[in-house]
């Protein structure tokens, strides 16, 4: 349905930018109708910035590719059984999609058709302001009241909750991310219901769609309040098991606006996810199974939890070098952070009793190079002075590896070789 709401195309760049108009000019070659769909119209109507461009055609997605192809525009396959097109032009990414109707879905994967009925594509989405689309020019259709959610600030599933849901039990997930996400309220308590009594379903879910999902919550401006609400309504443990608490996760978000650069962190995902784990329990595995973590992500939630109980506020500056020398920077003050949650939430120490000791070592541990922490002898300096190899040599490194870690890495190298060359000769004599 037409309404009188329209996006100026002016306004919003991403309508209107080189790359866009291409792939709109090479795809309406077949003449048939294109829209603006999903999310890029919800965040340009909520004046938010807009990062996926999604495309939506009565065109076949067959003819897609073809017109993309010949106009050198690189695709990828995402799904083009389900009308999917994925183009890549100029660093900038479109998902184009044939208009379709759901045949068949069992909560995981759906057969669909292709139709030219935009009301049709549009009741087969997720929510109502997902459900909008916009022309070339800018005019909204809304065929589902998305609208109207929008201005009453709220989220409802387009038609009944329930269907919508059996469709794919990730709209569970999305429900409460976008919730997260766009700090909007509920609009019918029958459509949390339904989220909350069809939940145990997620586990069904590929576990790299869940954990997309949850990441996205948990890394959210609004996570906290979402996590309390999933772990009240038991279904924060369909996503991971034996999760402990949840006031430590509010706490850490609390803790991380107190840290005067926290994007030192690459790792935000997984220092947040390990406040929902009792490292006391081992849980860490489990976790890692859960969520499917990749390689570097379990590295890093096992490193935190190897390091976790070596770090307390009054530590000395010898023994933290020499545990960022062990763990590096990312892992330490992801360890710091989470030990300092939970001494904040311990009722013997209020929150701030020991923020300026955190804060110090925080502070030490960004003022140190990381060049400066490694260690300027390799295993040949001691076969050059006489030691056979075998053994001895990482004894000998290790010896003095330790004492210029007492030394707080500050020996060079020559005054390592000296030490080495002494130890190596007292060790012959």
């Amino acid at each position: 349905m037409k309404s009188s709401f329209k996006l100026n195309p002016n306004e919003h760049s991403w309508m209107s930018n080189p790359n866009t108009k291409d792939i709109i000019s090479v795809i309406s070659r077949g003449k048939k109708e294109i829209r603006f769909v999903g999310g890029c119209v919800r965040d340009a109507i909520l004046n938010r910035e807009v990062h996926d461009i999604d495309i939506a055609t009565t065109e076949h997605p067959e003819n897609i590719k073809f017109f993309l192809k010949e106009a050198g525009i690189k695709t990828v396959n995402i799904g083009i059984k389900h009308g999917t097109v994925l183009a890549f032009h100029n660093c900038s990414r479109y998902e184009i999609t044939t208009l379709r109707e759901d045949v068949k879905t069992d909560g995981r994967h759906a057969l669909v058709k292709f139709t030219d009925n935009w009301q049709k594509d549009a009741e087969r989405r997720d929510f109502t302001f997902n459900a909008l689309s916009a022309d070339l020019e800018g005019i909204i259709y809304d065929y589902c009241g998305g609208l109207k959610d929008i201005e009453s600030n709220a989220i409802r599933f387009v038609g009944k909750a329930s269907d919508r849901i059996h469709e794919d039990y990730l709209r569970i997930l999305r429900y409460f991310r976008f919730i997260a996400t766009l700090n909007v309220e509920v609009g019918e308590v029958s459509d949390l219901t339904a989220c909350v009594t069809l939940a145990h379903n997620i586990k069904k879910l590929s576990k790299e769609r869940i954990k997309g999902e949850f990441f996205k919550i948990i890394n959210s401006n609004f996570s906290p309040s979402i996590i309390d609400k999933l772990h009240e309504h038991n279904i924060l443990e369909q996503i991971i098991p034996n999760v402990s608490d949840t006031k430590l996760f509010r706490t850490i978000i609390q803790i991380e606006n107190k840290v005067i650069e926290p994007n030192i962190v690459a790792f935000k995902s997984i220092r947040r996810l390990a406040t929902l784990v009792d490292f006391d329990c081992s849980q860490t595995k489990e976790i890692s199974i859960a969520l499917k973590l990749s390689k570097t992500e379990n590295h890093h939630l096992t490193q935190i939890s190897s390091c976790i109980k070596k770090v307390t506020p009054n530590i000395k500056r010898a023994d933290l070098i020499r545990l960022l020398h062990q763990y590096g920077q990312n892992v330490l003050i992801d360890t710091i952070l989470i030990n300092w949650s939970k001494k904040s939430n311990n009722i013997k120490n209020k929150i701030g009793h020991t923020e300026k000791d955190w804060l110090r070592i925080i502070e030490i541990i960004i003022n140190i190079k990381q060049g400066s922490l490694v260690f300027p002898l390799k295993g040949k300096d001691v076969i050059n002075l006489g030691i056979p190899a075998g053994p001895q040599i990482s004894k000998f490194l290790k010896i003095t590896e330790d004492w210029w870690l007492s030394k707080e890495c500050k020996a060079n190298r020559d005054e390592c070789l000296i030490k080495l060359r002494h130890s190596v000769k007292r060790q012959i004599c």
